[in-house]
């Protein structure tokens, strides 16, 4: 009797802790969808689940759970440049408190492939065009005198207005050229670059620099890159002034939000870097200019140093008042 009750009772706890963990289906549609109605950085503009489908001729979605660690996996084939079927799984590590993921293994035909070739790879899927991957080659892509800044965001924040296009030159290059807008000491300008592209390779380099139609030369080619990357005023444009407001960089917010724009940078009298900001915006119908100072530090952190609008100074937290209001 006894051996009968520790064997019921052993039967009743192997059957407790399998319920306790079984995937029910609403489960695996959640965490499925939040890779499937998500994208990637590098293509913010195109959904995973619907590139997926219309690249892989058969798909497959499951969830799996492992420990308290949640997984999504796909499985696809699509038919290669050998005209071959080729099989590829991808697995993606999913939070569900902020609905974020992470694609942390992928495979071709069984065999693992290295992280550091998913781009290339997804470039087919998200990018079937070759201007968009030539495009995609550039505005990612980053110069050997400043890896840590991808180009298209630094192009974005320091340009007003900048557009990307991609044509075929006369002796067959392939060329991006980017257009866009900025303040110099003469007032707003037009630059034109001209990157010639080798798709195959993933490499690049400019060609050519215009300033109002003027060609420039190496030396202005230089320095003109160093205004980019390389200024107080790129540090603080490409940042975040808080965490709260970390989804959109302080320069493409305010050059969004701010009516003509102006940056500037001064050394003060007491030796602060500083980075100054001047813009105008419509405040209940009646325009309201703003003026802002930023202390920029040799780490290239930043704090406010002093704003007012229309003249009159005001406090940090009339400041964040103002962020909500650029920001939401």
């Amino acid at each position: 009797m006894k051996k009968f009750m520790v064997i019921l009772l052993l039967a009743v706890l192997i059957t407790s802790f399998a319920h306790s963990q079984r995937l029910l289906p609403q489960d695996s549609a959640r965490f499925i969808s939040i890779v499937t109605e998500g994208t990637f950085n590098n293509f913010p503009d195109k959904l995973i689940g619907e590139s997926f489908e219309s690249f892989f001729e058969v798909t497959r979605w499951k969830y799996s759970r492992v420990g308290s660690e949640n997984f999504v996996e796909f499985t696809g084939t699509f038919t290669d440049e050998n005209n071959e079927t080729t099989t590829v799984t991808m697995r993606f590590s999913v939070k569900e408190e902020d609905s974020t993921f992470l694609m942390d293994y992928w495979e071709i035909n069984g065999v693992p492939q290295d992280n550091a070739n998913q781009f290339a790879f997804l470039e087919k899927i998200f990018l079937p065009d070759r201007a968009d991957v030539a495009i995609s080659i550039v505005k990612d892509g980053y110069f050997y005198d400043f890896p840590d800044k991808f180009i298209g965001e630094s192009f974005s924040v320091f340009f007003i207005d900048g557009y990307w296009d991609y044509f075929v030159s006369s002796d067959n290059p392939d060329v991006v050229e980017f257009v866009g807008s900025f303040y110099n000491e003469n007032g707003l300008a037009q630059a034109v670059f001209q990157f010639v592209v080798d798709v195959e390779q993933r490499t690049f380099e400019i060609e050519y620099l215009g300033i109002d139609d003027v060609t420039q030369d190496e030396t202005m080619i230089d320095a003109t890159l160093n205004s980019i990357f390389a200024t107080k005023i790129a540090e603080v444009k490409n940042s975040y002034f808080d965490v709260y407001y970390n989804w959109m960089t302080l320069g493409e917010a305010f050059d969004g939000f701010f009516y003509d724009a102006y940056w500037d940078y001064f050394v003060s009298t007491d030796d602060l870097d500083i980075v100054e900001f001047n813009g105008s915006f419509d405040l209940g119908g009646i325009p309201a200019e703003v003026f802002v100072q930023f202390e920029v530090y040799d780490d290239g952190s930043f704090d406010l140093y002093y704003w007012e609008i229309d003249g009159y100074y005001e406090s940090i937290n009339a400041f964040y008042l103002l962020l909500e209001l650029i920001y939401y």
